[in-house]
């Protein structure tokens, strides 16, 4: 006898997808940041991962290679957010984070189901290069130079 819920289930090819505990991170620290960044995406891609191979996933947001890093976190106050270096056990699809707040990054865990705009969640910090204007400013409120930087 056929259930209410088997019958209106839809009809599909299930995939099964990697999960976490086949992903290693090879610089922990930087996944591991009190800050998130910025989403690349509201939804995970599915991609697929080759077993040892070195990936990097871009934790900042401002790559164009989403969701692998291509280097554009660098620069003076862009981000202190650095790329999750990673490789996986086994060669398979993997969900893979775009809205940058997982708790087992770089692979989601469905987070961005509850993620805010970035309008209602502003970013918490903000980091200054070399620059004339933050100089200005911070002398202007009576920082004093030292050690390389106003304190």
């Amino acid at each position: 006898m056929l259930t209410r819920a088997s019958q209106t289930a839809p009809m599909r090819t299930l995939i099964r997808f990697g999960s976490s505990k086949n992903v290693h991170i090879k610089n922990p620290s930087a996944a591991e940041l009190p800050f998130e960044g910025k989403a690349a995406g509201k939804q995970p891609v599915s991609v697929k991962l080759e077993a040892q191979k070195l990936y990097a996933f871009c934790g900042c947001g401002h790559s164009n290679k989403q969701p692998f890093c291509d280097g554009s976190h660098k620069g003076a106050g862009v981000t202190l957010r650095r790329p999750i270096r990673f490789t996986v056990d086994k060669t398979d699809n993997y969900w893979v984070c775009m809205c940058k707040e997982s708790k087992k990054v770089p692979l989601c865990d469905g987070t961005h189901k509850t993620v805010q705009g970035s309008h209602e969640k502003p970013t918490t910090f903000v980091a200054f290069g070399e620059s004339p204007v933050y100089d200005g400013v911070a002398r202007q409120l009576g920082y004093k130079y030292k050690n390389g930087g106003f304190q």
